[in-house]
This record gives structure tokens, sequence and C-alpha cells, in this order.
């Protein structure tokens, strides 16, 4: 797992866009992608919000979400996790 968060709207955001895509490149079978993209520097920068949307539509990352549907983030990791057998951690 990797979790980054930029407070930015400008040329980071395209180092986000990098790295989701190296993480896509290199993953294997069992590995899952996800990416939570949100916040108005994408407004701004979406060419490399396209890249991403690119990415999940074509299959090359398995979910996108923004923080209005974090829910299904959710939903997606536990049933991810399920199906390749990853033991929950008590919360």
């Amino acid at each position: 797992m990797a979790a980054k968060g930029f407070d930015s709207t400008g040329s980071k955001l395209s180092d986000a866009v990098r790295e989701i895509e190296e993480m896509a490149d290199a993953r294997t079978g069992r590995q899952v992608v996800l990416a939570v993209v949100d916040g108005i520097g994408w407004k701004g920068r979406q060419a490399d919000l396209k890249r991403i949307w690119t990415l999940w539509s074509t299959g090359e990352i398995d979910g996108l979400y923004t923080l209005s549907s974090l829910d299904a983030f959710r939903r997606d990791l536990d049933d991810f996790a399920s199906g390749r057998r990853v033991q929950r951690l008590a919360s």
C-alpha cells in the first residue's frame, strides 16, 4: 500500500499521476492498485486527471475514487482483500 497527500495545485499532481502509472506497471497478478483523488488542484490539472481516468477505464488500475466515494473505496478494498485472503486487522 502506498499513500500520499498533496496540498498542491501544480506539478506535484503530475508526480502523483506518474506514481500511479508506475504502480500499475509494476504490479503483479495478485496486487491491486486503487487511487483516491480529490481537491481543487485537479480542476487545473484536468489532463493529469484524465491520465488517471484512462488507467482506470482500461483496467490498468482497479479503482478510482474521490472523497465523496470513500464508501465504495472501503467496500472494494474489503472485496479485494477477501478475494486474496488478506487478514483484516481489528480496528
